[in-house]
């Protein structure tokens, strides 16, 4: 994502939470959500 600036902002994407989160979500009976795949522009370029 470009900033005011002309830097870009890179977001992280996890998939699967970590070990110690998996476990805290389980001794709670929540699941997470399907993440949708990431979207690309026809310049190669993620869109929101």
């Amino acid at each position: 994502m470009p900033t005011t600036d002309g830097r870009w902002l890179m977001l992280s994407r996890h998939t699967q939470p970590a070990k110690a989160v998996a476990l805290v979500l389980g001794q709670l009976k929540l699941k997470l959500p399907e993440q949708s795949p990431p979207r690309l522009s026809a310049e190669k370029k993620l869109t929101m």
